[in-house]
């Protein structure tokens, strides 16, 4: 029987051993908790607290951080004999049992700090076995860990009510303060909480239950000598402040991005930026709902590092009105803002601001079909330079220059700099129409490509983390054609003739800027910039709705000028210094040139050295101030005469009577058989287009159409032919009226001496 019995011993043992040692393992896996995402800007201000996936929040604390009497607070609630027992107070259990006994009843606890934190992590049932089990683990991590760490471990996982885990997160909540800003009647009513955090709960109905057990804490802090007999007096008639029940919200889009994108959680944004963009937002709310625009984003960037330092996705974050969409990440037409990055093209290219370009009506063909640009007012303006188009927004001018480069180049710029959203689409679906807003790009993606011409040509994209990671600048643009486009786009007399002085009357400092329009004024766009921030705006409606005549002026701007005030509000920023490499040098204020003796006007413009004009003005010959224009402007001066507008301009050698040049005979009906090839010439049909197909009604018998030439020289007179049939003879403008019917067309103009152009259209 004995040996029996020992057998039995000798085999259970083993069993028993084994069975405890995985019962009571310990791992710092378990023990370290991992903290919540806890998004904070730039200065360390929480914006968002995302709780985990239990619905809990908690925020990790060094113990060094945390104020000694806060540690003492819990010590003396929770454990006094903390620092002398080895993970288990033998003498308070004794202590315990005996007043249990005594009562009849549970009415006190022996459990230590060291078994609290083994409950947390390792939560069992209330049985005997359990806190059997309990008692050898807490041994098992006072093995693995000092008092300190211990200590710091169960003050980070100390529950403290309303799902708030650790002391950190209890203070942020039920205080609205850091912990070691926590006064010693707030330190002991955190640490009354552990005990009963249900039942003691600040927003419950137990408060005097909760104030009693914080006076209670205070009494044992004083006698184990950790507060005198004043802090004690004060602290118990004190009753600690309770905030409101809330989490952090701040910058709500900015940061559903970076939840999709990083795990990194100190982010770019400034709150007190973010805030005072909010409430600007919300005060144009009623200006802009009396012209059918309900919703507006704005993004601020740190030029420097490209940093976004604010990003209101919309006016609201609310349903009203789809305020949870995100403006800012919105892929929509960005109308003219797309622009400066082709003049700035142009300006490496050989142009310079004073080049004279055409704001003339003309028509393209591209793979999307025959193609009219016009002015935003409808206009023409005839001789432009390259400044006044820009600063006026011309659509004209703006399509004639990339149908020159070619748009494919222009797209290759723009896919550069992450403007282009879908690569599958190739400079032939966005065609001439990429320059005054194809492209659907988003407004972030647009303040990171105007940040290039304050970096002085160098690109980063928008940045969300302060990671410490330093992102390396692509080249885009020359410094140079970076200056001179941000002294275009920051010069208040170049957009006299659109805006007038609408900007320099709001502004009391320069600043480069360029608005936008997208198609029925669904887009109000301005971004403008200084040599430190990028500032981007869009203003409409998320739904796609027209807004009621908001240009990008009207709808964008005034929310500009309370953001730039905001920025700098007792100082002018600065823009970009000027590089070695821009020169500047007198031209005529008419033809860009280098001025003659005749030139009525002169002006100083800024070149990139070696690209300034070497020519001298060709439009002034005489005294007389009149201004002789190339042939390719006869359409435009012709309306312009006709209207009685003409000024001092003429034709360049015709006769400075302007009603002999542009007197059109009558037509003629000549027959004749003579036919001309199309040739490379200095007559060139303008209108209609080679290949262009005009559809019919089915009740028209007769199209009627204009046609347009213009020649490199002075011509008197230009022969127009239908068909190889002489149809009319006309004077500049060499433009006439006509009516023909179904079928294909052979259109030529020539001149006795000059070689002709010839097109094929089509009637159907």
């Amino acid at each position: 029987m004995r040996r029996t019995l020992k057998f039995f011993l000798l085999l259970i043992t083993p069993l028993i051993l084994i069975h405890f040692e995985s019962e009571t393992r310990v791992s710092l896996h378990d023990l370290y908790p991992q903290s919540n995402k806890i998004y904070k800007d730039r200065n360390g201000k929480i914006l968002r607290w995302v709780p985990d996936s239990r619905g809990e929040r908690h925020i990790w604390t060094p113990l060094e951080k945390i104020p000694s009497y806060v540690q003492e607070a819990f010590i003396s609630a929770e454990d006094q004999r903390f620092y002398r027992h080895p993970g288990v107070d033998f003498l308070a259990i004794i202590r315990a049992a005996k007043s249990n006994l005594m009562e009849g009843k549970i009415v006190s606890g022996a459990s230590t700090i060291t078994q609290q934190l083994s409950r947390i992590t390792y939560p069992r049932k209330r049985t005997y076995y359990d806190k059997f089990i309990e008692l050898l683990r807490s041994l098992r991590i006072e093995g693995l860990l000092n008092k300190k760490q211990i200590l710091e471990l169960y003050l980070n996982k100390a529950p403290m009510g309303n799902n708030l885990i650790g002391i950190q997160a209890g203070a942020k909540v039920y205080f609205g303060k850091a912990l070691s800003r926590v006064t010693h009647s707030e330190a002991a009513l955190l640490a009354s909480l552990p005990k009963a955090p249900g039942k003691l709960n600040p927003y419950g109905k137990n408060m005097s239950s909760l104030l009693g057990r914080k006076n209670w804490v205070l009494q044992k802090m004083h006698s184990n000598g950790y507060i005198n007999s004043k802090i004690l007096n004060l602290s118990v008639k004190d009753r600690p402040l309770l905030k409101a029940k809330t989490f952090p919200f701040g910058s709500p889009h900015f940061v559903n991005h970076v939840l999709e994108s990083s795990a990194n959680h100190k982010t770019t944004i400034d709150l007190y930026l973010q805030r005072r963009v909010e409430q600007i937002l919300k005060s144009h709310q009623f200006r802009l709902k009396r012209k059918a625009a309900h919703q507006a984003s704005v993004v601020i960037l740190d030029n420097k590092n490209s940093e976004i330092l604010s990003l209101a996705g919309s006016i609201e974050y609310s349903k009203r009105h789809q305020g949870f969409n995100d403006g800012a990440r919105a892929l929509r037409s960005p109308g003219s803002t797309l622009k400066p990055f082709l003049f700035a093209q142009v300006l490496e290219e050989g142009l310079n601001t004073s080049t004279v370009l055409e704001d003339i009506e003309k028509k393209y063909k591209s793979p999307q079909g025959i193609y009219r640009p016009v002015n935003f007012n409808k206009k023409s303006y005839g001789p432009v330079s390259l400044r006044n188009s820009l600063g006026n927004s011309l659509n004209q001018t703006a399509v004639s220059l990339l149908n020159t480069i070619g748009y494919s180049s222009f797209y290759k710029k723009l896919q550069s700099m992450d403007l282009i959203n879908f690569p599958s689409r190739g400079p032939e679906h966005y065609g001439l129409g990429m320059v005054i807003g194809n492209p659907e790009v988003t407004l972030v993606q647009l303040a990171s490509a105007y940040a290039v011409f304050a970096r002085g040509g160098l690109f980063l994209p928008a940045k969300y983390i302060i990671d410490g990671k330093t992102e390396k600048e692509i080249r885009i643009f020359s410094e140079e054609a970076s200056y001179i486009l941000t002294d275009m786009l920051s010069d208040p007399s170049a957009r006299d003739i659109t805006f007038g002085d609408f900007f320099s009357q709001k502004l009391p400092f320069k600043v480069a800027l360029k608005t936008g329009t997208s198609t029925n004024y669904r887009d109000s766009w301005i971004v403008a910039y200084t040599a430190k921030h990028t500032v981007a705006i869009w203003v409409g409606n998320f739904n796609g709705q027209p807004t009621i005549g908001l240009s990008g002026a009207e709808g964008s701007g005034p929310i500009l000028f309370d953001i730039l005030n905001e920025l700098y509000p007792n100082d002018s920023p600065s823009l970009l210094n000027k590089p070695a490499g821009v020169i500047s040098r007198e031209v005529c204020s008419y033809s860009g040139m280098k001025p003659n003796k005749f030139c009525p006007h002169v002006k100083r413009e800024l070149f990139i050295d070696g690209k300034e004009p070497k020519e001298f003005c060709n439009y002034h010959n005489d005294s007389e101030g009149t201004h002789d224009l190339p042939p390719r402007f006869a359409i435009w001066l012709h309306k312009k005469y006709r209207k009685g507008v003409e000024g001092n301009y003429r034709l360049a050698g015709f006769s400075k009577n302007l009603e002999h040049v542009f007197q059109i005979t009558d037509k003629l009906s000549i027959d004749g058989t003579k036919k001309h090839q199309h040739v490379n010439s200095s007559i060139e049909i303008t209108n209609p287009i080679n290949g262009e197909i005009f559809i019919m009604d089915r009740k028209e018998e007769r199209y009627e159409i204009e046609l347009n030439a213009f020649s490199s020289m002075p011509i008197k007179e230009i022969i127009w032919y239908l068909n190889g049939k002489e149809y009319e003879r006309v004077r500049p403008p060499y433009q006439t009226k006509w009516h023909f019917s179904r079928g294909i067309h052979t259109i030529t103009a020539t001149s006795p001496g000059y070689l002709g152009d010839s097109v094929q259209i089509e009637v159907r």
